[in-house]
């Protein structure tokens, strides 16, 4: 506990000025003293008279008549007890204010994440792990960049994680010219983060293989990240030195046809740690489907959306409605006594001397 009281713990019903219904206790009191006294004749009146034998029939009537007005009276001041009493309901709550993260997803869709390293591809793996990502997130703003020779951005930044899915599942291998341009994924990606008022902003580069082609060394890309305040997460994906890649032929006709031959694993983990120290962020290596999973869900823990609680609070004042009952009760009491239930003085008979 903080000390603070929660808002789940504040009572619905308060009142402004509670010592005011104390005054009620003035009717409540004279309605006790009404009932319950004596009953007492008057001095100069006699047990049997004319005028109380015509009035007989009367009385009882009558009777009950002023104790429903004595009623609506006592009401009334109970009615303007509680309206100075100023009653009012209390809604409280707790408004939520998000700060979410600017991600970009940095993915390489050369040749080599056609290896059946991890299952069943690196490639179908990694689409799989960042759809799961995309899936856990709900204030962020996520962009995906793809890179082979050259690179692309399929998804700018944003919170419609259904386009984000879409985008991804969409996604195919050789769409891109071939090669492995770390550097310019790299520097698409800052672009997209550029001038971001994010409290955070993360690249997450995928990868399995190292620089090989483009214009932008990924060394001189993650120094413009940290210029930006931009960490880069870099994962090296691959599980042996030698892999299996399916390669496509095509003969004159245009018909392909598809062969598998084994290639180096050009992962280059030092350069993925270098890139990631330059800004802050770190470096994983993915040597199966378990461990790539594994590396995203602790990118989810380090990069926490920041959550803030502002305790919230409506009053709705009630006291209307007791004054309107009082009004209503005591202008009908008067309204009464002046007319149906006026009083009309009644001779009396005079004592015998």
């Amino acid at each position: 506990m903080n000390g603070k009281i929660p808002s789940n713990w504040l009572p619905d019903w308060q009142f402004g000025d509670p010592t005011m219904l104390l005054v009620a206790l003035l009717p409540l009191a004279f309605a006790l003293w009404f009932f319950f006294r004596k009953k007492r004749a008057p001095k100069d009146s006699l047990p049997f008279s004319s005028w109380s034998e015509l009035l007989e029939k009367e009385r009882k009537r009558t009777r009950r008549a002023f104790r429903l007005l004595f009623a609506f009276f006592l009401v009334g001041l109970l009615g303007l007890a509680l309206g100075a009493a100023r009653p009012h309901r209390v809604k409280a709550w707790a408004k939520r204010f998000s700060e979410g993260i600017d991600i970009v997803l940095v993915l390489d869709l050369s040749e080599s994440m056609e290896a059946d390293d991890l299952v069943p591809t690196r490639f179908i793996a990694a689409k799989k792990v960042i759809g799961d990502f995309i899936a856990k997130r709900t204030d962020d703003r996520i962009g995906l960049v793809v890179f082979g020779g050259e690179s692309v951005t399929k998804a700018p930044l944003t919170r419609d994680y259904g386009f984000l899915r879409d985008a991804v599942r969409d996604l195919r291998l050789r769409e891109l010219k071939q090669g492995t341009a770390i550097g310019m994924g790299l520097a698409n990606g800052i672009s997209r983060l550029r001038g971001s008022e994010s409290h955070s902003k993360v690249l997450v580069l995928l990868t399995d293989g190292d620089n090989n082609v483009g214009a932008v060394n990924p060394v001189t890309a993650s120094l413009l990240a940290r210029q930006e305040g931009i960490k880069i997460y870099a994962i090296a994906m691959g599980a042996a030195d030698r892999v299996v890649v399916p390669i496509y032929a095509y003969d004159e006709f245009g018909r392909k046809t598809q062969l598998v031959a084994q290639v180096p694993s050009y992962l280059n983990p030092e350069l993925m740690r270098r890139l990631a120290a330059n800004t802050g962020g770190r470096a994983w290596m993915a040597r199966d489907t378990g461990a790539l999973q594994q590396v995203l869900q602790e990118i989810d823990r380090l990069e926490k959306t920041r959550v803030r609680l502002q305790p919230m609070q409506k009053k709705e004042e009630l006291f209307t409605i007791p004054a309107l009952v009082a009004f209503f009760l005591l202008m009908l009491t008067v309204l009464l006594l002046e007319t149906r239930f006026r009083w009309v003085p009644v001779p009396t008979a005079k004592r015998p001397k």
